[in-house]
């Protein structure tokens, strides 16, 4: 969570956090180690983080009724957004508050505006991106196969070429393809999936060394996604 240490945002702290914590996530933030440049210490809690919720509130007057943000906060949301595949943010943009722009203004990614005299709003639309934040961090394990293939793809799984991608078929609508680590689990290969709902399609894409595996969309309630070269 990326917020304002100040008793300004000490909303966040009063009533953000234990809503979070109702979803039973877990909350980590930077406040002990505040001050300066973003250090490695903060990275490296937003890199093994799930969702990263940021407050951009008011902090510096530049103009009547407009504000700078805080400069922590807007480098947590480019963290979050510049990992591969991207961490799921949302912005949280208080009334008067200017664009941080660059990437994090074209980002497909939803805002939530915040006004003071309207917390309660945006509590709710909070509680509902927590909600789409605990669907997509859901995690499906399924199996590789055949084991023809799969004993091909386990002596290449070390190669610096190899790579694994999944792409969701959402209806209609195919998603961008988004990589996916392949782990060796006594009994197979196995690929974790975050975030494929109930109805939704899978196709995994394996290369290395210019070979190409790949599944039809198959339901991640299968009993093993079948890849052929």
């Amino acid at each position: 969570m990326a917020y304002g240490y100040n008793d300004r945002d000490k909303w966040v702290e009063q009533h953000i956090i234990p809503l979070v914590t109702a979803f039973g996530c877990d909350v980590v933030h930077g406040k002990a180690v505040f001050g300066g440049a973003l250090p490695d210490e903060v990275m490296k809690l937003i890199r093994t983080s799930d969702a990263v919720l940021g407050f951009t509130t008011r902090r510096d007057l530049i103009a009547p009724g407009q504000y700078r943000t805080h400069d922590w906060v807007v480098q947590e949301l480019l963290t979050a957004h510049t990992q591969d595949p991207p961490i799921p943010w949302v912005e949280i943009r208080e009334e008067g508050v200017i664009s941080p722009g660059g990437v994090l203004e074209f980002a497909n990614a939803q805002r939530i505006d915040y006004r003071e005299e309207d917390r309660t709003g945006c509590l709710v639309k909070i509680a509902e991106a927590l909600k789409r934040f605990r669907d997509i961090s859901n995690v499906t394990t399924i199996r590789l196969g055949p084991s023809a293939a799969v004993e091909q793809i386990s002596s290449l799984l070390d190669d610096p070429s190899f790579t694994c991608n999944c792409q969701t078929l959402r209806g209609a609508v195919q998603l961008a393809p988004r990589r996916t680590p392949v782990f060796p689990i006594k009994g197979g290969l196995f690929v974790q999936l975050r975030g494929v709902a109930p109805g939704e399609l899978v196709r995994i894409t394996i290369s290395v060394r210019g070979r190409i595996w790949r599944s039809d969309y198959e339901s991640v309630d299968t009993v093993d996604v079948q890849v052929k070269e």
